[in-house]
């Protein structure tokens, strides 16, 4: 089994023989009861929750309490969050490092 990136870009994926065999079943089972396109939706689901868990943690999607925590300082403060903020842990990570200091003396007088 392999992954394909950009159509050249090729990552084996190792699998041992129980899963290998596993799977052959799995999709031959599939494939004779006609539900092939619901293994597809699913084994694409589940490449892709794991492939998100695979990045860095920087450039993971910011977690709900950074997002919650940000948008508090962009309004006190009255500064734009960056829309790389939204879209990457890092980012937003380097957006409370640089305001939130502000944020906590604002909040406190």
């Amino acid at each position: 089994m392999q992954l394909v990136l950009n159509d050249e870009e090729v990552i084996p994926i190792p699998l041992d023989d129980f899963v290998q065999e596993a799977w052959v079943l799995q999709y031959n089972r599939a494939s004779f009861q006609g539900g092939l396109e619901v293994l597809v939706e699913r084994l694409a689901a589940c490449f892709a929750s794991s492939l998100a868990e695979c990045l860095d943690p920087d450039l993971k999607l910011p977690t709900e309490a950074q997002l919650k925590y940000a948008t508090a300082i962009a309004r006190d403060l009255g500064v734009a969050l960056p829309p790389e903020a939204l879209r990457f842990r890092g980012a937003m990570t380097e957006f409370i490092d640089r305001f939130a200091d502000t944020h906590k003396r604002r909040r406190q007088s």
